[in-house]
């Protein structure tokens, strides 16, 4: 996409109202479900980690491309007359003032759900300074017009490439330097990134940045997550920091398996996780979690989380 026609896009969307662009942005994605877009990437997913099958499968899975068009589209209304950074509740604020007396910078870790963008905004407001460790995309352009949205949510965007070493480095002289760092680490990492563990009770590869910073900068890491609520509104919950330990990889991925099981409608499911075996080998895929086991953990997750950051 030509540079003058992504301004001029930008520049249109940005005078939506939040909760308008939500409901565009979700019609948008239902139409990606119907036109079949990595539907049988999201189906298999669906069945695999969480064990859902007919009906319930597929109103989740049309509900995580409606979250996923909405996330998009959302974006683009930042700092405009109405934009989703008015509507952001933080259901911890005084918990996060309480981390920032105690140390001069936290790792937030957070799984692709629900808003993540707009929760980095609410995170930056105790924080003050605030960078966001993230992928390089395919496209340059599209990689550079999000990221000046993001930048108007008041944390910049620190890009990695492949074999480029210079954002991680930039991390963690700015987290020795009392800025905070965020990162999303439940997509497949890189073989020479990672650790066996398990995430959604599947055994995998798991990212080990948050572990990695954290030996090294001597700071906690703190799971949050940002959830939508309806259109427009969000609400961002923060917990209590993780023990830095040799498990912290696992603490971390035990973190996201419950935001994830909790709001499966809001996660990023598209995104190919784990390997898909051929359909040759169908009957020996491993045993569905049964559909009980979501239903309790949604219940269970949000009052656990809250009590422990109470707690802490």
């Amino acid at each position: 996409m030509p540079r003058w026609m992504s301004s001029l896009l930008a520049q249109v969307l940005n005078h939506l109202a939040a909760d308008t662009a939500c409901r565009l942005g979700g019609t948008l994605g239902i139409l990606g479900w119907y036109l079949g877009i990595r539907r049988s990437v999201v189906s298999y997913y669906l069945q695999l980690c969480l064990g859902l099958r007919g009906t319930q499968r597929r109103r989740i899975a049309r509900r995580c491309y409606a979250t996923l068009g909405a996330t998009f589209l959302e974006l683009w209304t930042v700092g405009g007359p109405d934009g989703p950074e008015r509507h952001l509740e933080i259901l911890t604020p005084l918990w996060q003032r309480s981390l920032h007396r105690r140390y001069p910078a936290c790792i937030y870790v957070s799984p692709h759900i629900g808003a993540w963008d707009i929760g980095g905004h609410g995170l930056q407001r105790h924080a003050e300074r605030m960078l966001v460790y993230a992928k390089a995309q395919h496209s340059a352009e599209i990689d550079r017009v999000t990221n000046v949205q993001r930048e108007r949510l008041g944390f910049r965007v620190l890009m990695a490439r492949h074999g480029d070493r210079t954002a991680a480095l930039n991390s963690l002289r700015g987290l020795r330097s009392g800025v905070s760092l965020a990162l999303l680490t439940d997509q497949k990492p890189a073989d020479e990134e990672s650790e066996r563990g398990r995430f959604l009770d599947q055994e995998t590869n798991c990212h080990r940045g948050p572990a990695f910073f954290a030996q090294r900068a001597k700071l906690p890491v703190v799971p949050a997550f940002c959830v939508r609520r309806r259109a427009g509104r969000c609400v961002l919950f923060v917990g209590r920091p993780l023990p830095v330990d040799g498990q912290l990889t696992q603490h971390v991925m035990d973190c996201y398996s419950a935001m994830i099981t909790a709001f499966p409608g809001q996660y990023f499911w598209h995104h190919k996780r784990f390997p898909r075996p051929p359909l040759s080998s169908a009957a020996a895929q491993p045993a569905l979690m049964p559909l009980s086991t979501l239903t309790d953990r949604r219940s269970a997750v949000v009052p656990r989380a809250a009590a422990a950051a109470a707690a802490g």
